[in-house]
Formats: C-alpha cells, structure tokens, sequence
C-alpha cells in the first residue's frame, strides 16, 4: 500500500514537472518574440531618430555683407549651411541672406531669403565694394571628372566664366582647408588670390607607343600653351603630402587671376622648403604675406596639428623678393590685418610638442617693422579666469573699426568664449558669459558689428550679432539673435567639476558635460562616457548630433575633459605627455564614477557604457582593460591600440613619441628601449584581462590612425574569446563622416548598446 502510494506520488511529481517544464518553455518562447517585438520597435524609433535629427542644418560661414541702399539697414550677413541628406547620401550646402535693421528692440531680421543651393561652390566671395562675386565652382564634365571654373558675377548676371583647368597654370585648387587654402579680392578689385596644388611635369611610360599621328593632334591641341616632353619612367615617383584630410595636397603655389584680362599668374621667388598658404594682400596690394610652412626633409600631418615650423612670409611683388617677417622657429597660423593695413596679427606656437598648445597672439607693427606679444601663454588659472588662446584659426576680419581692438573666440575650460582684446594694453575682456549657450564662435567683425555662431549640446547652430561697445565698456555689448532654431526641450545639460589628488597633495581640477534626457525621477537613464581625442582638444558644449540623438534614445552622455584638455591652461597640457594611459584613464574613470556615485543619482549605476574615438579610442581599450568590470559595453571609433606598431604608419610619427614621452626628430628610428616605452603606455598590454563587448569602427583611408589599429585589438579579442564585432567603412578617413557612414554608424552604436542594456545583471537598489 506504501509502495503504490510513493508510486502515484512519483507519477504526479513527474507529471507536474513536465507541465511547469512545458510551461516554462512556453513562457520563454514567448519572452522571446516579446523582446524581439521591442527590440524591432527601438530600432525603428531610432531610426526615425536619427533621420529627423540629421536633417537639422550646421552652420558652415557667416560674414557681413553690404545691405542695400535703404534707410535703416545696417548689413546683411551672408551664411551657408551643411545639411546632411540620407537619401542622396551627400551633404547638401545651401546658402541664406538676411538683411539687418535698427529698431528700438536692436537688430532684427527685416529681410530674409529663401534657401539656394551652393553644394557645387568652392568658394563665394564678395568684392570690398559689394558690387562684384567671386566664385569657384566645381563640376562634373562629360567623362565624370572634376573641372574648375572661375566666375564674376555683379547684382545681376554672371560676368565672367574661366575655364581654370584649360590654362594648365596649376593643379586643383585648395578648397578652404583650414590649413593652406584662401580666396582674396585685392583692395583695387581687379584681382583674386587663390592657393592650388603645384603643375607636375608630365610623364610617361618608357613603353608609350602611340601613334605619330595622335602625338601630332595633342600638339596641335596645345598650341599656345606651355609645351613640354613627358617624362619617361617617373609615373609612379613617390610624392609627399600633408596627411590627413589633405590627400593630394603635395606641393601649394600662390596663384592671382586678373579679374579684367582672365590670365592666371602662379607666383614665383618663393622659398623651395616652404608650402605657402593664408595668403592675404599686403597694403597698397604692392605684394602678397602668406604662411608658409617647412616641408622639408618631409611633410607630417599638419591638419588639427597647428605645430608644424613655419613663419610668416611677406612677397614684394615689385622687387619680386621674398623675406620672413615672423622668427623662423616657431609655428604661426592666421595673419590679420587691421583696416587701416597698419598693424598684423597672427597666432604662434613653438614649433613641436603637443598638437594643441596656448598660443600667443603677436602684432607685426608694418610701418615699424617690430613685433611684439599683445597675449602671453597663460600657464595656470584659479576658477574662471581666463585660460589662454585656443584658437584654431582667427576670423578672416576680426579688427574693430578703432585699429586697436580684435573680437576673436577662445576654448575657455568647457565652454568656447568670444573674447575682445585691446593690442595697445593687452587687455582681455569676456564678452560672452550666457549660462545657457555653451560654443560661441566669432565668425566676423565689420563695422563694429561681431556676428558669432552658437549652440549648446540641446541647441543646435543659430546666428548672433552685436554691437560692439567703445573702449573699456565691451562687457556691455547687447546681443541679438537672427533667426530661430528649435531647441531639443527634452534634453538637459550641465557642466560638472572634479576634483581629485592623485599625488595626495596636489589637487587636480578638470571638468565633464552631463547630457541628459528629461524623464521622471525615479528612471534613471544608462550612462554613455565618452572620453575626447586628441588628446589635447576640448569638449566644448557645443550640439552634438550623436549626443543629442542618444539622449533621444534614452541614454545620458558624460563628455570627459580629462587633465591635458586644452583651455585649463598650458601647465595641464604639459603634464600629460609621458602619462597617457594612466593620468587620463584615472581621470575619465574618476568623472564615470562620480556621476554614477553621486547623491543626485543622476544615471543607472549597473549599465553603464563607453565609447571613444582616436585617442578616445585609445581611453577607450584602457578602461575595458583596466577597469573590466565596470562597463556593459563599448564603442571604438578609429582608436590608437598599440602606439609601437603605429609609430612608422601613422601621418603624425611625432605624436606616438611626445605623447609617450620620448624625443622626436626627423632621423627617429625606435630602438628596443623605444618600442618599450611605447608598448608602455598603449592599451594592447591589456588585452588579457579586457572582457567588455565591443565594437570597433574603422576608415579604410584613415592615414591618421591607420585601420591596422584596430584590426590588432579585433584579432586580440577575438582570439580570446571576447565578443567583438569589426566595422570598416570604405572611402572614409579618420573623422568616419561620410552621410552614410555616420548614419550606420549611429544606428551599430544604440543598437549594440541596447543588446547589451538588459542582459542580466545583479538587481541593485538605485
């Protein structure tokens, strides 16, 4: 009787099991087509996302031109814009006209014009008189290549189209690159000054046969031109260029076009070691100042590298004679002159070290031939104090009406200021301090009036304009906006400071950007630190398209201006060359920690994620190694792995050596004791002990970073058994900016982050 009782037992034990087992399945089956339903439906939203937030414009150029002849206009500001069209998968650049007028509520948008389409534009320029255009444009001809043209256009119709490539003066011309290229009316109106790549002689095959015939056709073809004989075995001479993001750029000449006759000139009696660029009219245009920049015994990466030795030139085209007018031992960037053509300024930098350094601001006195330092590098600072010029470059007019004061913008801690600054006290005065805007950037100053770009991580790029106040009273200048751009409501932001002692005496003081999606208090969004590249650069609260659309998508984004960062000050900068890997890292992980830890409970503690490009990339594969317990996943955009094997790769070779401490010269060679040092600091000495999911994300062109970078840290994962999944983009090079590559690439990072946001972890009590 026992024995059949323990057996029904035993059969209905068994029977429920198998129904709680069925059950289960059921329940787990159904799990999964619930999460793939929301999964399909997060991907759409962020699709739509993204879509809506791309095709928000950024602001590309702005300056002032002359208004019509009506009472109460003061100006028009011409301004193009950059639109990035996912369905043509190309940025659109179009082009708007606003016409200012005085009221008794200060300057306000009278007149404003419809949007044109300037995508195939090189440049647009109009003449001191305001009665003239200049434009290069960029076409497609019959066979699918790119032809130049030159054009005059006044109020009404085009005047004059040159067909630049017929003149077989020159090669392409320089786009404004930042770096070489330009495009200058003369004060007399009657020429432009352009820089283009150098005309290389011709060459051929030792095996070109063709037919008598044909030869004698093109020498028909070419009568009236410069003749010359091909060269014969040099078709594939190894030409040096200036790296990244200037492919094909070898060798600048300065070029002239006479606006009446059509004839281009290629200026001669330049030096043979220099690239010339920033060209700028002289007084009286009697002759041409230019930067340029030493090539020789070969040419580094120059672009976002404001380093490289170079001085300041001044061509007499009378005497035909060439002589610098800066040092010779130094770097310089953006020469200005007043309007009165008295005084020119210019940015300088020692030449070498970190790619981004406080500059000083000089003034080339032109009557008296002296120059001296208006703006001193600025070491330290305590607090808000003003932390030296950052700037890139300087606006193409920045001079007050007076011929003594200049408006220009500065990197200033998290934030990018404009600034004015008296050249006869040296005075410096802030003249943006809005809680509420994070970027300005001084685009031009004309008549006393400064227009200036702004945005803020939840506001994308609006116009500003001021009026200029007199002396000593530039704190009270009025500000007013052209225009609306909508802001992302539902988006936060705010600047955090920190402050930590990782020699227990000294304090260390950096900051970070909290961007944040508005939601209930009680849900705390995952948290995205992304650590900057450079890694002397800044973030500088300006709108962030991914940061933005990651908000929308739920996520917080902490930007981390780690010690080293420029705009705190040139002794921070010096302090991180010899630490990265550690000072940096201890930083970015102290700022994740903080926010995460913090009594406000900002973000989710247990999902937090990471992502980083180029030396943020490089932060990046630190932290997974070095904290690998802390991040649910990661993102690495172009990232430096393993700085001994990029050493002879890269564009920049003097970087892997400043950075890790070491000396740099042309002749550098790395012994064992070098490729030591190297190894030292680079991420891939980390690779047993990294385990965070990642995703690396690479440019095929990238010369920079060269993708074998991140192909070594995919092979070291993967081998490890690490989930890891490789990216590469064609065509693309270190920025990965392409429209169809930001939009994948945006849509691989939520998407990966979102499959790794809610596997299972430990409940923990937020």
């Amino acid at each position: 009787m026992y024995q059949e009782d323990g057996q029904g037992e035993k059969c209905w034990s068994i029977l429920l099991y198998k129904l709680y087992d069925n059950l289960c399945i059921v329940t787990y089956l159904s799990m999964i087509r619930h999460t793939a339903k929301y999964f399909s439906t997060v991907v759409e939203d962020a699709v739509q996302i993204y879509h809506d937030l791309a095709k928000i414009p950024c602001l590309s150029l702005g300056r002032f031109s002359k208004a019509p002849p009506k009472a109460g206009l003061i100006r028009s500001v011409y301004s193009e814009w950059s639109q990035r069209d996912l369905e043509r998968n190309e940025k659109v650049k179009f082009a708007r006209q606003q016409t200012l007028a005085k009221t008794e509520r200060g300057l306000e948008v009278l007149l404003d014009s419809d949007p044109i389409d300037v995508s195939k534009e090189i440049y647009s320029k109009e003449a001191p008189s305001g009665k003239f255009r200049g434009v290069v444009r960029s076409v497609k001809d019959k066979d699918g290549k790119d032809k130049q043209y030159m054009e005059i256009w006044n109020k009404y119709q085009k005047l004059t189209n040159i067909d630049v490539d017929a003149q077989e003066k020159h090669g392409k011309i320089y786009e404004n690159d930042a770096t070489f290229g330009c495009f200058e009316w003369s004060a007399s109106k009657g020429h432009l000054l352009y820089v283009a790549e150098k005309k290389q002689p011709k060459t051929a095959s030792y095996f070109d046969n063709k037919p008598k015939k044909l030869k004698d056709e093109q020498a028909e073809d070419s009568k009236g031109k410069d003749s010359e004989e091909a060269i014969k075995g040099d078709q594939f001479v190894y030409k040096d260029e200036w790296g990244e993001l200037l492919v094909g750029k070898h060798h600048p000449v300065l070029c002239v076009l006479n606006v009446d006759t059509g004839d281009i000139s290629v200026l001669e009696n330049i030096p043979d070691n220099v690239s010339p660029g920033q060209a700028v009219w002289a007084p009286d245009d009697a002759g041409i100042v230019f930067v340029g920049v030493e090539h020789n015994p070969y040419r580094l990466g120059i672009m976002y590298c404001p380093i490289r030795k170079s001085a300041i030139y001044y061509l007499d085209l009378q005497t035909a004679t060439c002589v610098a007018i800066s040092t010779m031992d130094a770097a310089v960037r953006s020469p200005r002159f007043s309007p009165d053509m008295s005084k020119l300024i210019y940015l300088k930098n020692k030449a070498g070290g970190p790619h981004r350094q406080c500059s000083t601001l000089e003034m080339y006195n032109w009557l008296e031939k002296q120059t001296k330092t208006v703006v001193n590098i600025v070491d330290t600072i305590n607090g808000d104090e003003f932390p030296g010029l950052y700037s890139l470059l300087l606006p193409e007019r920045c001079w007050s009406d007076d011929n003594i004061r200049v408006v220009i913008d500065t990197e200033w801690r998290s934030k990018c200021e404009a600034v004015v600054i008296n050249t006869d006290t040296s005075e410096v005065t802030r003249l943006t301090k809005d809680d509420e805007i994070g970027n300005w950037h001084v685009l031009d100053v004309v008549d006393d009036y400064v227009l200036a770009q702004c945005s803020s991580p939840n506001q994308p790029h609006f116009l500003m304009v001021g009026g200029l106040p007199e002396v000593n009273k530039e704190q009270e200048i009025k500000w007013s906006r052209l225009g609306e751009a909508a802001a992302l409501e539902d988006i936060t932001w705010k600047i955090l400071k920190h402050n930590r002692s990782p020699d227990g005496d000294v304090t260390k003081e950096f900051e970070s950007v909290l961007i944040s999606p508005k939601t209930d208090s009680s849900k705390k969004p995952p948290l995205v630190v992304y650590p900057h590249g450079g890694p002397h650069s800044v973030f500088s609260s300006e709108y962030s398209l991914y940061a933005a659309a990651l908000c929308k998508c739920g996520f917080a984004v902490l930007f981390v201006n780690y010690g080293g960062s420029t705009g705190f000050g040139q002794a921070s900068i010096e302090a991180l060359p010899g630490n990265i890997g550690t000072a940096d890292v201890s930083d970015v992980q102290f700022a994740a920690e903080c926010v995460v830890n913090s009594a406000f409970k900002l973000v989710h503690k247990r999902r937090v994620f990471l992502a980083g490009g180029s030396h943020g990339g490089f932060l990046t594969a630190h932290l997974i190694g070095q904290y690998p317990d802390f991040y649910r996943a990661a993102v690495l955009r172009n990232p430096v792995v393993n700085i001994a094997s990029m050493m002879h790769t890269t564009d920049i070779p003097d970087w892997c050596c400043v950075e890790a401490g070491l000396g740099f010269d042309f002749k550098t060679i790395c012994d064992p004791a070098g490729y030591q040092a190297l190894w030292k600091h680079s991420p891939i000495r980390y690779a047993d002990q990294m385990k965070t999911p990642s995703v690396i994300m690479l440019g095929a062109n990238d010369l920079r970073v060269p993708p074998s970078q991140g192909k070594e840290l995919y092979k070291a994962l993967h081998s490890r058994g690490v989930t890891v999944r490789l990216l590469i983009y064609p065509d693309n090079s270190h920025p990965l900016n392409k429209v169809d590559t930001e939009a994948d690439a945006f849509m691989n990072i939520v998407k990966w982050f979102w499959d790794h946001l809610h596997k299972e972890v430990p409940e923990e009590t937020i």
